[in-house]
C-alpha cells in the first residue's frame, strides 16, 4: 500500500488528565518488557516473551511510521507522570475505515485506561482524519474485557470476521 494513499497525522500527545498518549521512547523498551505477559503474548500472537532488541526494533518501528505520516500510528499509553502502562494504535488501511487496538499491562488492568485511551484516539482521529466515516475494532470473542472496552467507547458489535484463521467479533464505531 502506498504510505501515502491513507496518511494518519495526529498529534503527537493525547490526554483527558488521567492518562496520555504519546510517542514511544528507546528508552521504554525495559518497561514494555516487563509489562508483557501471557494475555498480551496470546493477543498479539508472541508464543514467546520478547527480547529486549524486539521491542527496541518494534519502537523505532513505531516512531518511524509515525514520522512517515504513514496509515499507522501506534502511542505509548502513560500515566500523568509518565509510567508507560500500555499502548493503542491506529491503522487506516481505507479511506474510510480505520482500524484500532490497545492494550494495558496486567498491573494497570481493571482501572479503565484503555476505554480512555481509546475515546481519546477515536475522537482524535474524527478531528484529524479526513474522510474517516467509522473505526472498527477486531475482537476474539474470548477477551471480554476487551469487548467491554470497545462497547464503553461507543462501538456497537457489528458481526464475526476471520482475520489470518483467527475468529473475531467486529466493533465498529461511527464518527
Amino acid at each position: 500500500m502506498d504510505t501515502a494513499e491513507h496518511p494518519i497525522r495526529l498529534p503527537m500527545s493525547l490526554t483527558d488528565g488521567v492518562v496520555r498518549l504519546d510517542t514511544h521512547r528507546l528508552e521504554d523498551a525495559p518497561e514494555d518488557l516487563a509489562g508483557e505477559d501471557a494475555e498480551i503474548r496470546r493477543r498479539f500472537d508472541g508464543g514467546r516473551p520478547t527480547t529486549l532488541a524486539e521491542a527496541e526494533d518494534a519502537i523505532r518501528r513505531y516512531t518511524a511510521r509515525r514520522a512517515a505520516a504513514g496509515p499507522e500510528v501506534t502511542y505509548a499509553l502513560r500515566l500523568p507522570d509518565g509510567t508507560l502502562i500500555g499502548g493503542a494504535e491506529i491503522r487506516r488501511p481505507a479511506g474510510e475505515r480505520a482500524d484500532v487496538g490497545y492494550w494495558v499491562f496486567a498491573a494497570f488492568r481493571g482501572n479503565r485506561y484503555a476505554r480512555r485511551a481509546l475515546a481519546l484516539l477515536c475522537q482524535a482521529a474524527a478531528e484529524h482524519i479526513d474522510g474517516l466515516v467509522d473505526i472498527s475494532a477486531h475482537i476474539e470473542p474470548d477477551n471480554l474485557a476487551s469487548r467491554r472496552t470497545a462497547e464503553a467507547a461507543g462501538f456497537v458489535e457489528a458481526g464475526t470476521i476471520v482475520e489470518n484463521g483467527v475468529v473475531r467479533l467486529e466493533f465498529i464505531r461511527t464518527l
